[in-house]
């Protein structure tokens, strides 16, 4: 577990990096990379990709999502998790299948 959570949180020249695999995102600066590539994400993409690389492995409900990245105002029966997810998934190109859809449970990023 120390290992894993090593790998999550580097520091680097006092800019917290949150990371998973070749999947990074700089919370100083907000920059997200694959493969040291920058990505082009907006603030909604940002916030999930945070969400998923604060505890890689771990399963995030629809409900979750929504509550942490648009809050509680947001219709609980829309699709825009499902939508959101999909375009960081196109982003993040030959990675994209690192957020996989656990059935019946919501999503999650593979642990590396």
């Amino acid at each position: 577990a120390l290992a894993r959570r090593s790998r999550q949180f580097v520091k680097d020249s006092s800019a917290a990096v949150l990371q998973a695999g070749v999947i990074a995102l700089d919370l100083e600066t907000l920059e997200a990379t694959v493969e040291g590539a920058p990505m082009d994400l907006t603030a909604k993409e940002r916030e999930i990709l945070k969400l998923f690389l604060s505890k890689p492995g771990r399963v995030f409900s629809r409900e979750r999502i929504l509550n942490s990245v648009w809050g509680a105002s947001e219709d609980p029966l829309t699709n825009i998790v499902d939508v959101y997810v999909g375009r960081l998934r196109r982003k993040l190109g030959s990675y994209g299948s690192e957020l996989q859809t656990v059935r019946g449970a919501g999503y999650r990023l593979r642990a590396k």
